[in-house]
This record gives C-alpha cells, structure tokens and sequence, in this order.
C-alpha cells in the first residue's frame, strides 16, 4: 500500500518536542488544514495527511471515504460493515503514522468532519498524547483501550452538514466506551471558528505538558 501524500509545517520538518497530525474533510485536501496547525501548537512539528481518494466532485479534493456508505440508522452517522474504502484509509493511515519520525506520546491527531471521523476511527486505539475532533462523529463502534487518548470534540450547535445530534450520540457512545475527554457545543455552522480553535489549543497546552518530563 502506498503511504499518504502529506504537508509538513515547518518544511523541511524539524525536531520538535511535540507533533500534531491534521486530517482534512470530504473534500478538501492537505493544504486546507496545514495553515491551523500553527494556531493549534505554535511550537510543534505539523504533518497534514491527504485521503487516499479523488472527490468525485471536487477536482483537486480528496476523500477518505463515500459518503454513500453511511447506513441508515436514525440518528446514526456509522458507516456500513462492508466499508472497504474506510478500512483502506485506516490501513493508511495507520501506516503513514507509523513512518513519521515522531513518540506518540508527545503527539496529538486532529481532524475536522470526515476527518475527526477517521481520528476516532484510528486515533483510539494508539497511544496519542490526545484527540481533536472538529464537527466530526463516529463511523465505527469505538474501541478503548488501556491506552486510548483523551478525546476533545467540538461541534457546531447549527451545523447542517453533521447533525449536532449525530455529534451528541457519538460522544455518548464515547463517554459510555468509557473514553475521557469533553464536549463542547458552540454556535458556529459546520466550521472552525475563532472560540474552537482557543479551546482546542488550550487543551494541547493541558495535555501535552503532562509527559514533557517522560
């Protein structure tokens, strides 16, 4: 399997203490995340990873699964068992961060709406420092482990692209999984906006420090 085209930021990348990993949404690409990460960890190296798949709408977008494999439960954004384009973006991107240079101890991945799904999907079962997830929900039934990071998500209470109630019941099966972390609800679209990013920077500033001394 090929490994992920990616951004870094700074480029060529350095060697920082700390590391934070971006996913991007349907649609997007690398290139739409990477500028965030100086706002979200001024002193990190960032890598922004680009899906594995061409937008079928978007020419230069990419995606990291169809969105017409969504099932139809209610309230429910879980994607179908016989996902085969999910589990080859979890594949990849579980082997493109085993190739980074980086202790993921002293790393945070991030994503924002398809992306922040992948996060979940992916970031759960690694020992990150932590997870962000912006305007993103569960696609698979989460799996915690001895090890699984603290989760932040942060959704928009107007968002018309992922039902804030869709963000509600994946936190629930997060919290009920067993998984520790926070929610937070604001009053943006589906978006990041001003307010989630200071929130999610002071939680990188509250999680990362507690292994500078590992």
């Amino acid at each position: 399997m090929a490994t992920l085209e990616f951004l870094t930021f700074p480029d060529p990348a350095i060697a920082a203490d700390h590391t934070l990993l971006l996913l991007h949404g349907w649609g997007a690409n690398a290139a739409d995340l990477i500028s965030l990460g100086p706002l979200l960890a001024p002193h990190a190296q960032i890598y922004a990873a680009e899906a594995p798949f061409p937008h079928p709408y978007v020419a230069q977008g990419r995606m990291w699964y169809d969105l017409n494999q969504h099932n139809a439960l209610s309230g429910s954004l879980l994607l179908d068992e016989q996902a085969t384009d999910l589990a080859t973006s979890e594949a990849a991107l579980r082997e493109w961060i085993a190739s980074l240079p980086i202790d993921l101890r002293r790393t945070i991945l991030g994503g924002f709406s398809q992306g922040g799904a992948l996060t979940l999907a992916v970031g759960l079962r690694l020992p990150l420092a932590g997870l962000l997830v912006f305007s993103g929900y569960l696609v698979r039934p989460p799996v915690v482990t001895a090890t699984s990071p603290p989760v932040l998500m942060i959704h928009g209470t107007a968002d018309p692209v992922v039902p804030f109630a869709s963000a509600q019941a994946s936190w629930q099966a997060l919290q009920t999984a067993g998984v520790k972390g926070v929610f937070h609800a604001l009053p943006m679209a589906h978006e990041i906006n001003g307010e989630a990013i200071a929130i999610a920077r002071q939680f990188i500033e509250q999680t990362l420090p507690k292994i500078n001394s590992d």
